[in-house]
């Protein structure tokens, strides 16, 4: 009879266990400013972007999620462990600030602000990286592209940007108020409304203009290859997070030494034509 009582307190404590365990996996903990915890990690990314971050259905692809895959296998998290959510370029900074998101791949920063730990220290996160140079580039209409042979001759037309962007301010720099800008936001609402005539031109990130100009429905753009200014691509934390910092970079790291990163842009920005 003892043994009868031993095993079915036994079983009993094993459907416990059992039942709930799928309970603690749907809660989240999102990642303490020093150290990951909870079962899933909520990583923002563009949704919009072929070869940089883009969602078709339930499926993400470009070289941002795949570093993203890959550093979240580095804090130990599996695939379906993770959670994706878009971050929009103006909102990404309080995303990260209030806890919506974990990090955010694909944060690009200027090469000043790259070189200089001060600058950094300003941004309002922590900014991990670089993975991936970058450079700002102009995109037009193919039969008018062979108008514009430098920045300078963008002056007086108008130019669609997005929002929160980097190219606000690098484009700003460079020509002031020679041009109108339309902020617009997303990448693909400013191809959209060069297409219709909106706009004449549309500047932005050059990885970005690549995926737009190579995707199907923008095949009448060509992306000018002016680069009027450079930047670098990293991975965004909120602001103290100096131990996740390091384990972040580590993985990155990593993903370069093993040929991840290698990999991971062969299969996405090479396939649109973005040579860093």
């Amino acid at each position: 009879m003892t043994m009868r009582r031993t095993a079915i307190r036994a079983a009993a404590a094993l459907l416990v266990g059992v039942m709930t365990m799928p309970l603690a996996a749907c809660g989240r903990n999102p990642l303490d400013v020093s150290e990951v915890t909870g079962p899933r990690i909520v990583i923002g990314v563009t949704f919009d972007q072929p070869g940089m971050g883009l969602r078709k259905g339930n499926q993400y692809s470009g070289f941002n999620v795949k570093v993203a895959e890959y550093v979240a296998h580095k804090l130990g998290y599996a695939k379906w462990q993770i959670v994706w959510e878009e971050a929009p370029y103006d909102q990404r900074v309080t995303m990260l600030a209030d806890g919506d998101v974990d990090m955010v791949t694909g944060m690009y920063i200027d090469k000043d602000t790259a070189d200089s730990t001060t600058a950094k220290a300003e941004l309002g996160y922590d900014f991990a990286g670089p993975y991936l140079a970058g450079r700002q580039d102009v995109m037009m209409l193919a039969q008018d592209a062979d108008d514009v042979h430098t920045i300078g001759d963008l002056a007086g037309r108008r130019v669609c940007v997005v929002a929160g962007s980097r190219t606000v301010d690098d484009l700003n720099h460079v020509l002031g108020s020679s041009v109108t800008m339309l902020e617009q936001p997303s990448a693909t609402q400013c191809t959209t409304a060069l297409m219709t005539g909106m706009v004449d031109a549309v500047s932005a990130e050059a990885a970005v203009l690549a995926g737009m100009a190579a995707s199907a429905d923008t095949a009448k753009v060509e992306p000018l290859g002016l680069d009027y200014a450079q930047g670098e691509y990293g991975i965004g934390l909120k602001t103290g997070s100096d131990k996740l910092v390091s384990r972040v970079k580590a993985a990155l790291a990593d993903m370069k030494r093993d040929g991840s990163l290698t990999r991971a842009y062969a299969e996405t920005l090479g396939e649109v034509g973005y040579k860093p």
